[in-house]
């Protein structure tokens, strides 16, 4: 099966409502690989969303929320982690998606991603099939070794956190309405 875990409540909704709202207004540009604000954008075909440049003191806040996490996701994935890395802002809209990919902790990539051990997405706002929500955009786990029918979308409940093995193939389906707001790190081994 897909080892995950979910956090509900590490943001209330005034939080989420106010992020979203920042990172609407922040400069930005095309989202890269590896989180590096100075790394170039990927293919169009591959990637499609705008990373945000949000204030300091809002990524300050946001890297001490994902330090208090830490003890849970060591203890439920078993693992010793260190700290989080710099925390993406992401702003998907109709039509931005991320295909089948995995972010770290793979033999066969030697760059930095190799560190990684835990990918963490934090939802800002709600998927749903009401008007007020986005619809499509769904953050999907693939199962390991299952054949490509063990896929499971995740919940995208505001101000929850998902949290997955970065070996984990998953993907970001295609915004079909409105526009999507979502934070990632990855927590490196310690």
């Amino acid at each position: 099966m897909i080892d995950y875990v979910q956090i509900s409540g590490v943001l209330d909704e005034a939080a989420c409502g106010a992020l979203c709202a920042e990172i609407r207004e922040a400069s930005g540009r095309p989202a890269g690989l590896l989180g590096r604000p100075d790394q170039k954008p990927v293919w169009p075909e591959v990637r499609r969303t705008r990373r945000a440049e949000v204030s300091p003191a809002t990524e300050a806040r946001v890297n001490l929320l994902l330090a208090e996490q830490k003890v849970t996701l060591e203890r439920h994935f078993g693992l010793p982690l260190d700290c989080a890395e710099r925390p993406q802002f992401l702003h998907y809209q109709e039509g931005d998606f991320f295909v089948p990919h995995q972010d770290g902790n793979t033999p066969l990539i030697y760059d930095e991603s190799r560190f990684r051990r835990i990918s963490a997405v934090i939802f800002l706002n709600r998927q749903s099939d009401e008007s007020e929500g986005y619809a499509g955009g769904s953050l999907v786990l693939h199962g390991p070794y299952s054949g490509p029918h063990l896929r499971v979308a995740m919940p995208a409940l505001p101000g929850s956190l998902i949290a997955f093995r970065s070996e984990t193939t998953h993907e970001v389906t295609p915004v079909t309405r409105n526009e999507r707001f979502t934070i990632v790190s990855w927590y490196r081994g310690a």
